[in-house]
């Protein structure tokens, strides 16, 4: 039996609130934190998408997830990315995770987060999972993302985890889910693979695949920091995580209007969404300043085109 099962719903890919000075903006990360956590299944830090984590120093992500920790308090299950350019910075990054978790005698639910392919071959990857299980207590979710694999300088040979070496991880217990981005076939695949084990999680990766063929266990959205509460509706109603139909016509309705009113958002904010949605949040005063971990530019359009939208949907507060 798995000693932990992970979440299943919205799980939201927290931007990462930056002063001008880089630093994190631990008071920004709080209201946002109180903003969506009351919507979320669980809150992913320092992902390689929505939270920078790839363009993040060890001492920012150490900072982020420190300040997020107290802020959340066992609230809701906590994802941190550990993936480093190395196997050797990707172990070291875990450790110290490990010992921030210690040092705040941390009770809530924590999964670790890699993208194995990042720095590692598929070759030996059951092996490697092995003995980072072996380092800590807390269970891991792999992350699939071939379009982050050809954005390294290093040529790779595959830049999808292979079926066959998903199987072989789903046997290991401490591996409890994937966030899956790539096509449909290989997702059909994917869950095949692991259909031995009953309480696995493949999580959309992608807004756009969830909404047009949600998967049986969530989404890692970054548009629920702008829009917690419709994400948490269309999660909800996709997954059928409440199983109340008392109302369904009238939930119905609402589900279709949300459903629109999302890939409005993706439409405007889908070519830079860290900026914009940083950018939006900024201006909202959740957050301090827009300021970003890599280069830049200023979306005053689409940023303003996405805050009128969102005034519509009395979503701008």
């Amino acid at each position: 039996m798995e000693a932990l099962i992970a979440p299943r719903g919205l799980i939201v890919d927290l931007i990462t609130p930056l002063k001008n000075d880089r630093s994190i903006d631990g008071r920004g990360l709080g209201r946002l934190l109180d903003r969506i956590t009351p919507h979320a299944q669980a809150i992913l830090l320092a992902g390689p998408g929505g939270g920078e984590g790839k363009y993040l120093e060890p001492d920012q992500r150490l900072e982020l997830v420190e300040k997020a920790l107290v802020v959340i308090h066992g609230r809701v299950p906590i994802l941190i990315w550990i993936t480093g350019d190395t196997e050797e910075k990707t172990r070291k990054t875990l450790l110290i995770n490990k010992k921030v978790l210690e040092k705040l005698g941390y009770q809530g639910q924590v999964f670790w987060v890699d993208t194995p392919l990042y720095y590692h071959s598929n070759r030996g990857l059951p092996d490697h999972f092995e003995e980072l299980s072996s380092m800590v207590d807390q269970p891991f979710i792999l992350h699939n993302d071939p379009e982050l694999i050809k954005g390294l300088a290093r040529p790779v040979k595959r830049n999808n985890i292979r079926t066959s070496i998903l199987k072989e991880l789903t046997c290991l217990e401490k591996i409890v889910g994937l966030v899956f981005n790539g096509s449909l076939d290989r997702a059909h695949n994917y869950q095949r693979a692991s259909r031995r084990r009953a309480n696995f999680r493949i999580y959309d990766g992608d807004e756009t695949h969830f909404l047009d063929h949600p998967s049986t266990s969530g989404v890692v959205s970054l548009g629920a920091n702008l829009t917690p509460k419709a994400w948490q509706r269309i999660a909800g109603s996709s997954l059928n995580l409440t199983g109340d139909q008392k109302d369904y016509p009238d939930s119905l309705e609402q589900v279709w209007e949300s459903g629109g009113y999302l890939r409005s958002l993706m439409d405007i904010y889908h070519q830079m969404p860290v900026p914009i949605v940083k950018g939006v949040l900024s201006d909202m005063g959740i957050i301090e300043t827009p300021t970003c971990a890599f280069p830049a530019e200023n979306p005053e359009g689409p940023k303003r085109r996405v805050k009128e939208l969102m005034a519509r949907f009395g979503d701008s507060c």
